[in-house]
């Protein structure tokens, strides 16, 4: 993998000559970076619905408990 190099900060009020290949590259990375925050979404979207399935398993298990509890 090449070294990033670092690059200074366009400021949006300047205007700045891009080549249409340079163009191109950038809109490469912003693709790709899209896809995957999208991916990290969908990924934190399942481990979002494992953890409620498991505070659902866990609000049963103490329901059931606390019927035991009573009956003894």
């Amino acid at each position: 993998m090449l070294p990033k190099r670092r690059v200074q900060r366009i400021s949006k009020s300047r205007r700045v000559e891009v080549r249409r290949d340079e163009f191109d590259q950038l809109v490469d990375l912003l693709n790709e970076r899209g896809e995957l925050l999208n991916a990290l979404i969908r990924e934190q979207r399942i481990q979002f619905e494992r953890i409620a399935q498991l505070q659902a398993d866990v609000d049963r298990l103490r329901r059931e408990w606390e019927r035991l509890k009573s009956e003894v």
